[in-house]
């Protein structure tokens, strides 16, 4: 990898809003597939589920007149097709082992692991509930939920710690089926197409920073109670969506912000995307207590490729933005292909937008003279200073300084435009700081922001002028001109339609 990948990283960063998506954006169409649920304790069942399909319930119940003292078990599945709900609980999963279970709801490789032992007894006569898990649905193909029961004991006469009150019905040796009967069910959840409009009011792209999916949700739905009400978001991660993936993706309806939406009273709720993940799909599933009313999806990609011909229709520079950003997220993608998470599906090339990208060079660029000039740097105590672009999460423009007299640096602070900074210790032992200003948005790349120290002095900078930099720097660096030529004429469409 060239050097410029180091100190050069992208994510989508943008400042504007393009019209509103409606609830009934098609999802792409696939062949059906199956989801079967297997066991030891001779219980199968299997659903259908397709490409539209959102979740699954796998539930296996035990039949027996045994009182059951113990038992051990592992649900097995493919993570690559299902990833467990985070809506599942040790009381939603397994409501019948309701003492001294130990679960691992957490666990992300496959495996669910299950164990729970009760003086007086666990009850299972005339049929309850083992286990039953929801799963998202996140792969394709035909897939196998498998759940081994490794050791199932019973109560022999009266409650005893005594082993020889216990009957082993099934362990590593032995599988007595004539003292129970088991059964499996599989439940396929709605599709994303679902018709949720009870509940969500509208739903739009909004590119402001990142790339924000806005959902307005009814204040009060008609015929329900919002206090019961719950939305459940899965999608691609970024740092703005701690509230959300810090509730493991749970929001209550009643924490939503209250806004209003053409005059409809709404509670509004944003996820937002990076530019490398404007393909992975947003999952938006709601809740009525723990009745599930259905599942609503959405790309960046997709909304965009869907509004296109409306765009060039109606706003022809609006249409130009569009294809722009894709442009931008197509070479975001490319750029740092090695180091993308397992979502990755890559936007098509720029020729299936019908939008080449222009490459430029640094001669393309044209920057306020006296930027990025060096201040006395011996005045604040600092014996160098260098300025980074960071666009991986947002775009971010660092200045990280060494200190060589910390009597003059001990209080040094920064800010742009009135507002602080964070002033961070960067690398090991006290001798680096950094400031960084997040979040410069697309319409405004070409800025000039001023850093002012807490003691009068300032520097002078852009995204754009350190773009130039980097291409003057590495001419021969294709996959940078090509990465920066992206950012370049994306910004210049925000300014069209926008203004600077």
């Amino acid at each position: 990898m060239r050097a410029m990948k180091r100190t050069v990283s992208v994510l989508l960063s943008l400042m504007l809003v393009l019209g509103m998506m409606t609830i009934g954006m098609s999802v792409a169409s696939a062949a059906e597939t199956k989801v079967t649920a297997t066991s030891n304790i001779g219980a199968t069942a299997s659903a259908d589920y397709t490409a539209s399909s959102e979740q699954v319930t796998v539930t296996y119940k035990l039949n027996t007149a045994a009182t059951i003292s113990g038992v051990r078990a592992v649900i097995t599945y493919d993570k690559a097709v299902l990833k467990l709900a985070t809506t599942n609980t040790a009381a939603t999963c397994f409501p019948t082992l309701n003492e001294s279970l130990v679960a691992n709801l957490t666990k992300t490789d496959g495996r669910l692991p299950f164990n729970a032992s009760s003086y007086n007894g666990y009850d299972f006569a005339g049929g309850a509930v083992l286990a039953t898990v929801v799963f998202d649905i996140i792969g394709t193909g035909n897939t196998t939920v498998d759940l081994e029961v490794k050791d199932l004991i019973s109560i022999k006469n009266a409650p005893s710690q005594s082993d020889d009150d216990e009957v082993v019905i099934i362990d590593d040796a032995t599988n007595d089926t004539s003292k129970y009967t088991a059964t499996a069910e599989v439940t396929v959840y709605p599709e994303a197409s679902d018709d949720l409009s009870a509940f969500i009011y509208d739903v739009r792209i909004n590119l402001e920073g990142k790339v924000g999916i806005d959902f307005y949700f009814y204040n009060k739905p008609e015929g329900y109670t919002n206090t019961n009400l719950y939305a459940v978001f899965d999608g691609p991660s970024a740092d703005e969506n701690a509230n959300v993936n810090g509730n493991a993706g749970k929001v209550a309806w009643t924490s939503m912000k209250g806004t209003k939406r053409n005059g409809v009273n709404c509670r509004k709720q944003s996820y937002f995307v990076c530019a490398y993940m404007m393909t992975v799909p947003l999952k938006v599933s709601v809740y009525n207590g723990t009745e599930l009313m259905g599942t609503y999806s959405v790309t960046v990609a997709d909304w965009a490729y869907d509004h296109m011909a409306e765009f060039e229709a109606s706003n022809a520079d609006a249409a130009v933005l569009l294809k722009r950003m894709l442009n931008y997220g197509a070479a975001v993608q490319e750029y740092f292909a090695a180091n993308l998470d397992d979502k990755f599906t890559a936007v098509p090339a720029n020729s299936e937008i019908n939008y080449a990208l222009q490459l430029i060079t640094a001669d393309d660029i044209t920057v306020p003279a006296g930027l990025m000039v060096t201040p006395t740097l011996t005045d604040i105590g600092i014996s160098t200073m260098r300025q980074n672009v960071e666009l991986k999460e947002g775009v971010d423009i660092q200045l990280t300084v060494k200190i060589n007299d910390q009597t003059k640096f001990a209080n040094a602070a920064v800010s742009v435009d009135g507002v602080n900074l964070p002033f961070e210790q960067s690398g090991t032992g006290n001798t680096q700081k950094r400031a960084i200003l997040y979040n410069v948005v697309s319409n405004k790349l070409d800025n000039v922001y001023t850093f002012n120290f807490s003691n009068g002095t300032n520097y002078k900078t852009s995204v754009m002028a350190y773009v130039k930099n980097a291409l003057a720097n590495n001419s021969t660096n294709t996959e940078l001109q090509k990465l920066v030529s992206a950012m370049y004429w994306y910004n210049a469409s925000a300014n069209t339609v926008f203004g600077d």
